[in-house]
C-alpha cells in the first residue's frame, strides 16, 4: 500500500506541487515571526501590558518552534512525514485563528505557543521531504529555493504584517499564519507513507526537554522584571530538575530526545554556540526596533513594517549567496564577519540610544541584517560535513534547536530589560530605560564568544558515533 502511495506522490503533478508548496509554507512560517514582532506595541496598548509580558507572544512562539524543530524528525519516523507536516500546518493555522479571537493576553500567548508547536515541523520536515522526493540537480535547486524562502519570509513579513496591522490592528498581524492552511490538503499527497509505528520515540524525554528549555527562556525574560524572588528560585529548581532528569534518561534510551553522543562532538558544540549567540543578538535587535519606534517616535501600522523592510531585503539578498562567500574566504571567516556585524550593530544602537533619529535605527538594522544573512550556511555546512549520513539529521536537529532558541532568548532579553527598566552607566536616564542596557548585553554575547572562539585550537577529526 505504501509503495503505491509513494509512486503516486512522484507523479509529474505531485512533483510540480512539491517546491511551491514547501516554498510558500516555509516563507509564511518565517513571516509569521516578524509580523508578530511589529504587532507588539499595539498588543501592549490593547491589554495594558509591559514589554516583557507582550514579548511572550514572540519568544513563546520561538521557544516551542525551536524545541519541535529538534523532535519532529523522530515524530515523522513514527507517524509519517506527510502526516506530521499536515499536523504542523494545522496547528499554525488553528493557533492563528485563536490569536485573532483572543480576549486576553494569556490567551494570545497560548495561541502563539500552539503555533510554535506546529511551525517547528516546517524547517525540519520540508528539508527531509525535498531530500526524499528529489535527487541530483533538482534536489539542489529545491534546497536553494527553500533557503530563499527564508529570505522571502523575512522580506515579506514586515511588509504584509504592516499592511495587516494598518488595516485591522494587531489581530490582522496575528492572522498571517492562517495562510498556511491550504498546505494541510497537499502534504498528505506529497508524502503519503504511514511511518513506522515501531520506531523509537522518547516522549518523556521530549516533555523534559520542553520543560527545561522553556524554563531557561522564562528565566532570561523574568529575572530583569522580578529579580531573584521566590518565583524565580522555584523556576530555577524546576528547570534544573527537568534538565538533570533529561540527561539521566538520555543515557539509557536508544533514540533519546537529547542525543548525548552527537553532543560530544566539538564541531557541533561550537556551531551550536556561535549560531545561538548570533541569532540571540540579531533577534533581540529585531524585537527592540518596533518597541523603540512606537514608544519613542510614535510610529505605528504600516510604517513599522517599512522600518524593518530594508533589513529584511538585505537578508533576502545575502542569505542565498552566503555559501559562495564561505567557499571563497572560508566558513570560519564568514562566521566571524557575521557575528562581528551583528554585535557591532547592537553596540552602535546602544551608544546612539532610543532617542536617536529613525534613520540611525534603520542603519543599525541594515548592518545587523547583513550579519544575519551570513550566519546560517557556514555553520550548517560545517555540521553537515562532520557527520555520516545516518547521523547527520540528528546533528542538524540539535543545531537547529540551539539556533532557533536564540530567537527566543533574544526576544526574552530585549523585552525583559525594557519592562524591568534596568539601567547602567553611562546609559542611565535615557528616553526608554533598559533599551540601551539590553542592547549592550546583546552586543556582548557574540563579540565575546567570537573572541574566545578565535583563541581556541581547531577541533580534531570527527567522532565515530556507535549505534
Amino acid at each position: 500500500m505504501s509503495l503505491t502511495a509513494g509512486a503516486a506522490s512522484n507523479t509529474p503533478g505531485g512533483q510540480r506541487l512539491l517546491v511551491p508548496t514547501v516554498f510558500l509554507t516555509f516563507a509564511i512560517a518565517v513571516a509569521n515571526t516578524t509580523s508578530g514582532a511589529i504587532a507588539q506595541p499595539e498588543i501592549a496598548d490593547a491589554f495594558g501590558a509591559g514589554a516583557a509580558d507582550v514579548g511572550a507572544t514572540v519568544f513563546g512562539y520561538s521557544t516551542t518552534f525551536a524545541i519541535m524543530t529538534a523532535v519532529y524528525g523522530a515524530l515523522a519516523r513514527r507517524f509519517g512525514l506527510g502526516r506530521c507536516l499536515t499536523v504542523g500546518v494545522v496547528l499554525v493555522a488553528v493557533g492563528a485563528g485563536v490569536a485573532v479571537l483572543s480576549v486576553s493576553l494569556p490567551m494570545l500567548v497560548a495561541a502563539r505557543v500552539l503555533q510554535g508547536f506546529g511551525a517547528g515541523a516546517i524547517p525540519t520536515l520540508t528539508m527531509a521531504l525535498i531530500s526524499r522526493r528529489l535527487s541530483g540537480p533538482a534536489r539542489a535547486r529545491a534546497l536553494g529555493i527553500n533557503v530563499a524562502a527564508v529570505g522571502m519570509g523575512f522580506a515579506g513579513g514586515p511588509l504584509v504584517g504592516g499592511l495587516l496591522l494598518e488595516a485591522f490592528g494587531w489581530r490582522g498581524a496575528m492572522a498571517l499564519g492562517l495562510l498556511v492552511a491550504p498546505a494541510a490538503l497537499l502534504f498528505p499527497r506529497l508524502a503519503p507513507e504511514p511511518g513506522d509505528r515501531e520506531a523509537p520515540l522518547d516522549l518523556p524525554g521530549i516533555a523534559l526537554l520542553a520543560v527545561g528549555v522553556g524554563g531557561l527562556i522564562l528565566l532570561i525574560n523574568r529575572v530583569p522584571v522580578l529579580g531573584l524572588g521566590p518565583p524565580i528560585v522555584a523556576t530555577v529548581a524546576a528547570t534544573a530538575l527537568a534538565l538533570g532528569l533529561l540527561v539521566v534518561r538520555s543515557r539509557g534510551h536508544r533514540a533519546p530526545a537529547l542525543p548525548l553522543a552527537e553532543l560530544a562532538d566539538p564541531v557541533l558544540r561550537r556551531a551550536m554556540l556561535l549560531g545561538y549567540v548570533g541569532q540571540t543578538a540579531f533577534f533581540g535587535i529585531l524585537i527592540l526596533a518596533p518597541i523603540v519606534a512606537a514608544r519613542v517616535h510614535g510610529v505605528g501600522g504600516f510604517r513599522l513594517g517599512l522600518l524593518l523592510l530594508p533589513m529584511a531585503l538585505v537578508i533576502a539578498m545575502v542569505s542565498p549567496r552566503n555559501g559562495r562567500l564561505a567557499d571563497r574566504i572560508g566558513r570560519r571567516a564568514t562566521t566571524g564577519i557575521s557575528l562581528t556585524g551583528i554585535g557591532l550593530a547592537a553596540a552602535f544602537l546602544a551608544w546612539q540610544g532610543a532617542g536617536a533619529p529613525l534613520t540611525v535605527l534603520e542603519g543599525g538594522l541594515l548592518v545587523a541584517g547583513l550579519g544575519f544573512g551570513l550566519l546560517g550556511a557556514p555553520l550548517v555546512n560545517e555540521v553537515s560535513g562532520r557527520f555520516p549520513d545516518d547521523r547527520r539529521s540528528i546533528a542538524l536537529g540539535i543545531y537547529n534547536l540551539a539556533f532557533f532558541l536564540g530567537s527566543a532568548s533574544g526576544g526574552a532579553i530585549a523585552t525583559g530589560f525594557v519592562q524591568g527598566g534596568l539601567e547602567v552607566e553611562p546609559f542611565a536616564g535615557r528616553v526608554l530605560p533598559g533599551a540601551s542596557t539590553g542592547l549592550i548585553v546583546l552586543a556582548t554575547l557574540p563579540l565575546v564568544v567570537l573572541l574566545f572562539d578565535r583563541l581556541r585550537p581547531a577541533a580534531g577529526p570527527a567522532l565515530v558515533v556507535a549505534d
